[in-house]
This record gives C-alpha cells, sequence and structure tokens, in this order.
C-alpha cells in the first residue's frame, strides 16, 4: 500500500505542478490535444455561426488577379472605403505606415474622413530602426482606453516599446485606432487574442474591441493588477479571461463567415445596403500577401479572420469558459481511481472502472465544448489518469512479479513444476499466515537408520541419503504432493496443501506404493555400494489441518500443524510393529474407497490420543494379496469378537501360507490373551510406543 500511495502522491503533485506552470515542451502536445475539440464540434455539425453582423471584405486571389499585384494604390483603397459607406463600422487591418504620394494619401484620408467610422489598425513592435513620429503618438493618444481600476502598483500586461503607426496625414481621419498584434502559443498556434496592452503608460485595445465599442457605444470596463486583468466586464458582465490578458478565440468555419472579394466592393458588384448596420473588417486573405496564421481549424487562416471572429465572439456571447478548479479536481479524480482500483485483484476488475473515465471524460468534454462552450481540460486529467493506471499497475507488476518470486523460492523445492505454476497464477488461493484445510499427510521413514548409519562414514551416508531422498521426493512432486521438510532420514509430504489438489488421498496412496516400489529398484545398488539394504514405514492420515507459514519473524516455513499431522506420525511408526509398509487411517481409507487394494489391521488407540482409530494396510493389488488380504480380514473379525484360539489358528496359517508379519504379530498377541484374558474386551490395541 506504501509504494502505491507515494506512486499516487508523486503522480497527483507532478501533474497538479504541470497543469500550473505549464511548461512549454507539454503545452505543446497539450494545446494540440484541445484543439481536437473544435474538430469533433464541427463532425458533430455543432459549431455556432459567426454574428450576421460581421463581413470580411477580403483583399482575396480574385481581387490581386484583376486589380493587380499587393500593394494597391491608395486610390483604390479610398474606393474600397467610399463603397462601404453604408456599413456602421470599418476595421482595416493594413498599416499605412510610409507616404505613397501627397495625392494618395490625400485622397485615402478624404475618404476615411469622409466616412467618419473607420479604425485603423497599427503594429506594438519589440524594436524599430527609427523613432515615432510625435504627431502620430499624439493621435494614438487619443485613442487609449480609459475606463480601468489599478489594484496594484504594478501591471502584468505587455508593455511593447514601439509601435508602427499610420502617417499622420491618413490617421487623422480615423475615429480610432487598435492594434494588429497576435500571439502564439508555444507551438507557434494562434488560439488566443490579446485584450490590452501597455505603450508608454497608457493601456490600449486591439482592432477587434475597439471596433466593438465604437460600434454598441459602450465601453469596456478593467480590473488591472500584476496578475494582468482581474476582472473584465462587457454589457455589465465579466468575460473570461485566458492567462491574465487573453480572449481565447472560439473559432467558427470559415465558410460560414461572411466575406466579400474587396475587388466587388471597389467595382460596385455588391450593393452598399448590403452592409448596411454590419462591421466591415478589410484585410489580406491571398496567401501571397502572407497576411496568414496557423490556428485549430486551418494552418492558412488569414489574420484578419482573427480579429472578426473575437468581434462576433463578443457580441454573440460565443465565451469558451474554463473552470481550473475544476479541472484541477478532475485531475486528483481520474489520478485516484487507478490507486482506488487497486483492491480488484484481477486486472480484468480493474478494467472495468478504468473504461468508464477513459471513455466517459473526454465525451463528456467533447459535448460540453460543442453544446454549451464548456472548456473543460482533457489533456492534464487523462494524463494524471493514464500515469497513474502505468504506474499503480506497475506497481501490481513489481509486487506481482516480487511475490512470484517469493513463491519460486519458497515452494520450487517443494512442490512440482505444474503445481507451482497453479500456486503462480492463483496466489489468491494460497492464504499466507495460517487456514484450515484438510489435507492427506504422508510420513516416510528408513528403518533402522541409527544402526545403518554407524555403519558408514559421514561423507557415504549423506551420499546414501541424497540417492534415496532424491527419488522419493520426485515421487511426491510427480503426484501433486508437496513436500513439507526432511527430519533426517524422514520425509514429510502434504498433499492438497498449499493449493487445492484433486484426488490428494488417491494422490498420497499412489505415491506411497511407488516409493516402496522404487526402493526395491534401489536396494541391489544400495546393497552394491554400501553393504546394506533399506526398508521404509510410511503412514497416511487424512483430515483438517492447518497450514500456512510459521516460525518467526527472520525465519518461517510452510508446513502443518493439528491432530491430522500427528496420526500420520504415529501411523508411520506402527509400521514396525506390525510389519508393513504402508499404514492408513481409516480417514484416508474412506477417502479413496475401493481405488486400492487394503486390508484392515487393527484398531489402535495411538500414545498421545484417547479415541481409537481403524487401521489399514495399503497393498500393491495382486491376486496373492487379495487372497491373503481376505483371510487377514476374517481371522481379524474372529479376533475382535474375542475368539482368540480360532484367530490364532487362523493368523497362524496365514503367517506359515503367505509369509505376513502381521499375521505374525496377532499370533503372538492372541496367545498372550488366552493366557491372560481380559476383564472387558473391545478390541482395541493400545499402542505404548510412538
Amino acid at each position: 500500500m506504501s509504494y502505491r500511495l507515494v506512486g499516487l502522491g508523486l503522480v497527483i503533485g507532478l501533474l497538479s505542478l504541470l497543469l500550473w506552470s505549464r511548461p512549454s515542451f507539454l503545452e505543446r502536445v497539450a494545446l494540440r490535444v484541445e484543439d481536437t475539440k473544435f474538430h469533433v464540434r464541427y463532425l458533430l455539425g455543432a459549431d455556432p455561426q459567426p454574428s450576421g453582423k460581421v463581413v470580411v471584405v477580403a483583399i482575396d486571389e480574385k481581387s490581386v488577379n484583376e486589380l493587380g499585384r499587393w500593394p494597391w494604390s491608395r486610390k483604390v483603397i479610398a474606393r474600397l472605403i467610399d463603397n462601404l459607406s453604408e456599413a456602421k463600422m470599418v476595421a482595416v487591418d493594413i498599416v499605412f505606415s510610409e507616404r505613397e504620394n501627397s495625392e494618395s494619401d490625400e485622397t485615402l484620408a478624404e475618404s476615411i474622413e469622409r466616412h467618419g467610422r473607420v479604425i485603423l489598425g497599427f503594429f506594438f513592435r519589440p524594436s524599430a530602426t527609427q523613432r515615432e513620429d510625435p504627431e502620430a503618438l499624439g493621435l494614438l493618444a487619443d485613442s487609449e482606453f480609459l475606463r480601468f481600476k489599478l489594484r496594484s502598483n504594478t501591471v502584468g500586461l505587455l508593455e511593447p516599446p514601439h509601435a508602427e503607426l499610420n502617417i499622420p496625414e491618413i490617421a487623422k481621419g480615423a475615429l480610432a485606432f487598435g492594434y494588429l498584434n497576435a500571439e502564439p502559443d508555444p507551438d507557434g498556434i494562434y488560439r488566443k487574442y490579446p485584450l490590452a496592452y501597455i505603450f508608454k503608460g497608457g493601456v490600449y485595445l486591439p482592432l477587434a474591441l475597439q471596433a466593438l465599442r465604437f460600434y454598441e457605444g459602450k465601453d469596456f470596463y478593467m480590473e488591472l493588477s500584476e496578475r494582468g486583468i482581474e476582472k473584465f466586464l462587457y454589457r455589465e458582465r465579466e468575460v473570461p479571461v485566458y492567462e491574465g490578458r487573453f480572449h481565447r478565440i472560439n473559432f467558427y468555419p470559415e465558410d460560414k463567415l461572411s466575406i466579400v472579394p474587396a475587388v466587388d466592393v471597389i467595382k460596385g458588384r455588391v450593393s452598399g445596403k448590403f452592409f448596411e448596420g454590419k462591421v466591415v473588417f478589410v484585410g489580406a486573405t491571398e496567401i501571397g500577401i502572407y497576411d496568414v496564421r496557423p490556428t485549430p481549424i486551418d494552418p492558412i487562416t488569414p489574420g484578419v479572420f482573427l480579429h472578426a471572429f473575437t468581434f462576433s465572439n463578443f457580441i454573440s456571447n460565443h465565451f469558451l469558459r474554463s473552470f481550473p478548479l475544476f479541472d484541477l479536481s478532475m485531475l486528483l479524480l481520474l489520478s485516484s481511481l487507478p490507486f482506488l482500483a487497486q483492491r480488484f485483484k484481477s486486472f480484468t476488475g480493474r478494467s472495468l472502472l478504468y473504461i468508464p473515465p477513459a471513455v466517459f471524460y473526454p465525451l463528456t468534454s467533447f459535448l460540453l465544448f460543442s453544446y454549451a462552450r464548456i472548456d473543460l481540460n482533457l489533456f492534464y486529467p487523462l494524463s494524471g489518469f493514464l500515469l497513474s493506471l502505468i504506474v499503480q499497475e506497475g506497481i501490481s507488476i513489481f509486487v506481482a512479479e516480487k511475490d512470484v518470486r517469493e513463491l519460486k523460492r519458497a515452494f520450487s523445492s517443494y512442490v512440482s513444476p505444474q503445481l507451482l505454476q497453479i500456486i503462480i497464477r492463483n496466489p489468491d488461493r494460497l492464504k499466507l499466515g495460517g487456514e484450515k484445510r484438510k489435507i492427506t499427510v504422508l510420513f516416510s521413514d528408513i528403518r533402522g537408520f541409527t544402526s545403518l548409519s554407524e555403519k558408514l562414514d559421514p561423507e557415504r551416508l549423506v551420499n546414501l541419503l541424497n540417492t534415496f531422498l532424491t527419488p522419493m521426493t520426485e515421487i511426491i512432486l510427480k503426484n501433486g504432493g508437496m513436500l513439507d521438510k526432511y527430519i533426517g532420514d524422514a520425509i514429510m509430504a502434504l498433499f492438497n496443501a498449499p493449493v487445492n489438489v484433486e484426488g490428494h488421498a488417491e494422490r498420497a496412496c499412489s505415491s506411497a506404493l511407488e516409493m516402496v516400489r522404487r526402493l526395491e529398484e534401489l536396494n541391489p545398488r544400495f546393497e552394491k555400494e554400501y553393504g546394506i539394504r533399506l526398508n521404509i514405514g510410511i503412514g497416511i492420515n487424512t483430515g483438517t489441518a492447518v497450514v500456512g507459514n510459521m516460525g518467526s519473524k527472520q525465519r518461517f516455513d510452510y508446513t502443518a500443524i493439528g491432530d491430522t499431522v500427528n496420526l500420520a506420525s504415529r501411523l508411520e511408526g506402527l509400521t514396525k510393529l506390525y510389519g508393513v509398509n504402508i499404514i492408513l487411517s481409516e480417514y484416508t481409507r474412506r477417502e479413496i474407497g475401493d481405488s486400492f487394494l487394503t486390508r484392515k489391521l487393527d484398531v489402535v488407540k495411538v500414545k498421545g490420543k484417547e479415541k481409537a482409530v481403524a487401521i489399514y494396510e495399503l497393498l500393491e493389488d495382486t491376486e496373492e494379496n487379495r487372497k491373503m488380504a481376505k483371510s487377514f480380514e476374517e481371522a481379524l473379525e474372529e479376533y475382535m469378537k474375542g475368539n482368540f484360539e480360532t484367530a490364532m489358528l487362523l493368523f497362524e496359517e496365514i503367517s506359515i501360507r503367505f509369509g505376513d508379519k502381521a499375521s505374525g504379530v496377532f499370533v503372538k498377541r492372541c496367545r498372550e490373551l488366552l493366557q491372560n484374558p481380559p476383564e472387558e474386551w473391545t478390541g482395541v490395541y493400545v499402542a505404548r510406543e510412538k
């Protein structure tokens, strides 16, 4: 959990910082993502329509072809202004900064003054080769914006040092002046419109806003501070301000804008009534004139369109509204979802939580942008979600691989590769720390090993043990068992732990029989190399035990504890008493049914237990063993009834006929019972040894 919290904190902290600082390298990507909203809106057919009050008179390819290359004589521009006399306002996206000739300049000046409602453009420059004309500066000062309030001693607006102005002869007839500057984003795309600049201590407005305030006869109101424009009021309503000094342009499809070729106006092909009551923006759209800007909707958008779009945005109330606090909230929420999803263990389960934000948040953002002009930030919240998803899933993979390594380390030596794969694929089925589970326990021990070990030096003894234990362990693992531990020459194995193994009792019995057979194959080698033969006893019991990682913080092992384990150990010890190789408890016998050949050996009360348990020998399924088992159980039945003499005779016959050591044990026991008859016979044998 600590890894996940740290990962979540890092993601949220990093993305919050980036959302606040918006570094240019990332903003380039973010802005392109946000631009997709315009294209989706277009596909949905939800683009707003530009105001019908806006007309662009374009100096386009058609006009240049008919009237000659740009720039045209100012007499031609004068005819254009004259033919726009019906327009309520004319905003000119052209700067007449140099003189042509006195006649042409005077003709244009008269036309502008005669119209009376012409706003001329000018440029602010970071540098200039010559100083501004004092008269032109004086005329510009008349357009200074005065309706503002200062909230601080410094103002966070751009203060360009120079201006490229119209010559006084032409400028003196203009109603006002508006700057034509535009500022691109870090990726070179124009998305915003600067609302105000400071020049020589005064505040100045752009062409679109100057046209708007005179068109409507209403002024704006600003509150300025070190953060830029704190408040911007239009029609007594607050206008959203982007980055403290910009209007975010809500772009319209260019084919929806009313555009008239300049040549058609100049040659009178368009009726003056068409322009009645409208604002006309005059500017170049011909690519060769180089007044084009890359925008989200078109890489070659004419610069005059930026003014026309902004005017229409204001007059039609088509503002794009953003909510930074909501964007931050969505960043926090979406970044947290992959963290919260980790409570689902499977990736499929987590994916069900991942799909909604990955689909519905972008969809919501697109729909709100298209139909409500609400601009929810798409890039940063989704980036937070995706980055958090990568981090959290990376941690899950890291933890899973760590768990797999731990599982492999813990179990690779104790279970078969097939069973290990099941454990790795289903780690939830392995409840570390302890659980109650029905298991089958197998104990194996070499008979008389202590005396055998005295005959061999330590090195040969270890080699003998390794040669014996290796194939025995392989048999257990092959049958789906888990090697719990070696106890000297003894083996403890669990079946049905740590994960479920179908038919675990049968698997344990198969292992036991195979171990006895394998030892018979190994004994000739042992006799040749070590001069000894080995014999083993195996006890098997089935029941509920507590299994899990047990030990200390420094060292622990996966093992099982409980009466089930203890009884299996006692049964292994009883194999010495009865002279057999494999003894099962009645509980294991019940599990395996008639799958294996068994014979009932006795009913015993093992040391440390008050309850008696029936025990069975597990035999190879041969014809001779079947006959022996049937005869033995007949004799045992007489023994249980207390007919000791009859039982003794039957046991003697079996012992002689089949060489059965267990029958010899009962012959001796019957003889003792005949000599010392019990006061109350239950048939239960009480084992005095482990």
